[in-house]
């Protein structure tokens, strides 16, 4: 069916992203890939030749939006693998990874740095591969031997030129004006967005979480230069001195917001961050997932969460997903929804508006996506189950029944 089409959706219970009480025997009437009208099937009257796509029993809510994720094309954990083996064949498995994205109902993504995101979007964005609607950042800022160069140059001797050329997701700059340069080059790219590792991520002994990777001048070149042309910065930060400098620079999400030396988020920086409308994604998943036996999640981290939470700063999914056969594309994406249920406490319908509305305001679209409303386009996930009853539902694709992106379905369209 193309986006042309005028079609309604009839009889599910919908859930509109906006966290508000979920609409039984609803109708959506699409025309031209964008929302014309949401109501009750008895409120609207539909011109004779619409199309009626009958759903009842169904449950209709906004496409799924990942706010971080890496869709950079390896197989393999090892860096030295994914630095040795050719680019070609990584960007073609990112095509197979934009499509598992969109059969599991997301719809939107952030990409939290990729050697192939600016043309992963272009071709998903021409129509020539199918896949979500991608926000890209190319490759991400970090410092050399930072967390994205974690590579031991005691044991393997590659030339330095070689690794800063075949790093997946980062690019290396040290100092003030490298990382101006750096930010004014993805600018010509015609990035969405900027991001930048503030600190280390725990790859090595000499790649603590906590550790400072960046001197506060140079964020604020990051941020400054960034801001100067209205693009956004996402910022990792492990620790919450790096949390609270990013806060101060005004940047438009904190990613992860752990520490690994017990420290806590405070009430303070958590006003901060409602204040300036920044946004925190915690990606969850990618922490259980990385947990070796007999270890467990700091306290400290789920206290700051949910003092955030509290205090009304806007939580959203992300996955952090980066290899397929370990944090399979789709699969792993999904899970993130659970744990922000069962760890942060939240209602599945609170889980859901994380994972919409404020993914789509993140994006600095939440225009035109994330709610379910007249004059939006129509990003759409059918699933057979009562997500808000249980959440779990959304993690079995077998219960997706239609994905749709700007009014066009991607699955379960040969079944209309």
């Amino acid at each position: 069916m193309k986006s042309k089409d005028r079609y309604a959706l009839i009889g599910a219970t919908l859930i509109d992203g906006n966290g508000g009480t979920p609409l039984k025997d609803a109708t959506v009437l699409v025309e031209n890939g964008v929302i014309k009208a949401v109501g009750s099937r008895t409120s609207l009257v539909l011109e004779a030749d619409t199309r009626e796509i009958d759903i009842q029993g169904h449950y209709l809510m906004p496409g799924l939006i990942d706010s971080h994720l890496h869709m950079v094309g390896v197989k393999s954990p090892s860096l030295l693998d994914n630095l040795v083996e050719p680019n070609y064949i990584q960007a073609m498995r990112t095509v197979a990874e934009a499509r598992k994205i969109l059969e599991y109902g997301f719809t939107t993504v952030r990409s939290g740095g990729s050697r192939y995101d600016l043309y992963l979007k272009q071709a998903i964005e021409e129509g020539t591969i199918v896949g979500p609607r991608i926000f890209s950042c190319g490759l991400a800022i970090c410092r050399s031997r930072g967390h994205a160069d974690y590579l031991r140059r005691d044991l393997y001797e590659l030339p330095e030129d070689f690794v800063k050329d075949n790093l997946p997701k980062a690019q290396l700059v040290d100092g003030v004006e490298e990382v101006r340069k750096a930010v004014r080059k993805l600018i010509g790219q015609n990035v969405d967005h900027i991001k930048f590792f503030a600190t280390g991520g725990g790859a090595w002994r000499l790649d603590q979480a906590p550790d400072s990777h960046f001197s506060r001048a140079e964020m604020e070149v990051i941020v400054e230069e960034a801001h100067r042309v209205g693009l956004p910065v996402m910022c990792h930060a492990e620790s919450v001195e790096a949390v609270k400098i990013a806060v101060e620079l005004g940047v438009r999400s904190i990613e992860h917001a752990d520490d690994d030396n017990g420290h806590e988020l405070d009430d303070e920086t958590c006003r901060k961050m409602v204040e300036k409308n920044i946004y925190l994604v915690p990606t969850l998943c990618i922490f259980y997932f990385d947990l070796e036996e007999g270890e467990d999640i700091l306290p400290s981290w789920i206290n700051s969460l949910k003092r955030a939470k509290k205090h009304g700063v806007k939580i959203l999914l992300g996955t952090d997903t980066w290899c397929d056969d370990v944090t399979p594309y789709g699969k792993f994406n999904i899970s993130e929804i659970k744990l922000l249920v069962d760890v942060l406490d939240m209602t599945p319908l609170e889980a859901i508006t994380s994972a919409t509305k404020y993914g789509a305001e993140v994006c600095g679209i939440g225009e035109q996506v994330g709610t379910l409303e007249k004059g939006k386009l129509a990003d759409l996930l059918v699933v057979k189950q009562d997500p808000v009853s249980n959440i779990d539902v959304l993690l079995d694709k077998e219960n997706v029944k239609y994905v749709i992106k700007e009014g066009i379905f991607y699955v379960g369209g040969s079944q209309i």
